[in-house]
């Protein structure tokens, strides 16, 4: 397949771009699971709640989760019942997850988008011929999303409570995401989960730069036959 020279250049450079996208998203499929709360949950050093029992805990979480994947409705998540069968979720509670889901469809779309035209831009450039590009596109993808989650790391760790907060301050300007201590969404995921989901982010981020990395050695441009004029 013959392309002009700008139009590589083009399809190179989106790569680039989609390839840091696709590294901060996919983990949020492992994440954003009720398995991963399960597993927190089931750590013999991950604080009990002042007012569930473990098994309750799990039960209302679940469908948050789920809900926040679309396999569970907003209606359905406001009638949640504690087993003393009041209202799991104050009504500024659900709000803050609607707003939630609204950040998260955005990025599983984001995600989605940035996959696909990886696949696409890596295609053209394949049959193109120019298999070095690829391995360039991927690689300097990956520099932009290690420096990224370098830096966010970096963050956490010096201070997690100043880097949660700038989290939330961002993504939800509206500022509906500060509860009382005895709010559901409290007792449920407490700060150490928080912290736990950040360092496994990180760690899936830089597990998705090895992989790449590591894909990126197999596109090299075909030399030359032999012979060839």
């Amino acid at each position: 397949m013959h392309l002009p020279k700008w139009l590589l250049s083009f399809i190179q450079a989106v790569l680039i771009l989609v390839v840091p996208v696709v590294l901060f998203f996919t983990p949020l499929y492992v994440l954003v699971t009720p398995g991963f709360v399960h597993q927190e949950y089931a750590l013999p050093s991950f604080p009990p709640a002042d007012i569930y029992t473990a098994a309750e805990r799990v039960r209302l979480s679940d469908p948050i989760l789920l809900y926040l994947r679309g396999r569970v409705t907003r209606e359905e998540l406001a009638a949640v019942r504690t087993e003393a069968g009041n209202i799991a979720l104050r009504d500024d509670e659900v709000r803050h997850l609607v707003d939630v889901k609204t950040v998260m469809d955005s990025m599983f779309l984001a995600h989605r988008i940035a996959l696909a035209l990886a696949l696409v831009c890596g295609g053209l450039l394949w049959l193109a011929g120019r298999h070095k590009a690829i391995r360039l596109g991927l690689r300097q993808g990956i520099a932009i999303a290690g420096v990224l989650i370098g830096l966010i790391l970096a963050s956490s760790f010096i201070n997690f409570d100043v880097f949660f907060t700038r989290f939330h301050e961002v993504l939800f300007s509206g500022g509906n995401w500060t509860f009382y201590a005895e709010d559901t969404l409290i007792q449920l995921y407490p700060e150490p989960l928080w912290i736990h989901a950040a360092w496994k982010y990180g760690a899936l981020v830089l597990a998705g730069v090895a992989l790449i990395y590591g894909l990126s050695f197999c596109f090299r441009d075909r030399k030359p036959a032999a012979g060839a004029a």
